[in-house]
């Protein structure tokens, strides 16, 4: 999906007026794209709703604080995962610190749509290339997926996922790929499409 961040102005000038249809606007274009960032991190899809739920009726409640000059999908995607950090921390008993580093889970599937997967390589090497990105550490699954799946640069994957510097996100991205075209080497027409 291909956000327009004039629009997405326009409706933070809208909201910092209270105006509760561009309120709603927002919810209706970025509920679904938090959602599929957030199933990423548990399965439990009646949680992530309770969550996301939550953090709109937060966000309704102070509309004041949308910040004017920033990125309003990055923006939602931070608070989200901030959110659902802490309410998954709270539910494992971890403290929120421990879900910031590798203790926590991303699930990265392959999508179906990328048809090039069955075509060019057959069940083997889908499995083969699913297998690799599960072994990918799971701040390195989300890095991937931010870059590939939602298309944010490696300055909105720092801020996102609270890296000190953008210099993390680059590395995480370029280890992922590194590791991905390591075990793929030799399935050299594979590798092309799906991660150029």
């Amino acid at each position: 999906m291909i956000f327009d961040h004039e629009g997405d102005t326009a409706l933070i000038k809208q909201l910092l007026k209270g105006n509760k249809e561009a309120f709603g606007r927002v919810y209706d274009i970025y509920f679904p794209v938090l959602f599929q960032y957030c199933i990423r991190f548990t399965p439990d899809r009646s949680l992530i709703k309770d969550v996301l739920q939550d953090f709109f009726i937060g966000l309704l409640k102070r509309q004041k604080g949308f910040p004017e000059s920033r990125d309003l999908k990055r923006y939602l995607m931070v608070s989200a995962r901030r959110e659902l950090v802490r309410r998954l921390a709270k539910e494992s008993r971890l403290p929120v610190e421990a879900m910031t580093g590798e203790a926590y889970e991303f699930h990265l599937e392959l999508s179906p749509e990328n048809a090039l997967i069955d075509k060019q390589g057959g069940e083997y090497q889908s499995r083969r290339l699913q297998d690799t990105v599960n072994a990918l550490t799971p701040r390195q699954r989300e890095a991937i997926y931010l870059y590939f799946y939602n298309d944010s640069s490696y300055e909105e994957i720092a801020e996102i996922m609270d890296l000190k510097e953008v210099k993390y996100a680059r590395t995480l991205v370029y280890r992922a790929l590194a590791e991905l075209r390591l075990v793929l080497k030799e399935d050299g027409s594979l590798m092309r499409p799906i991660i150029s």
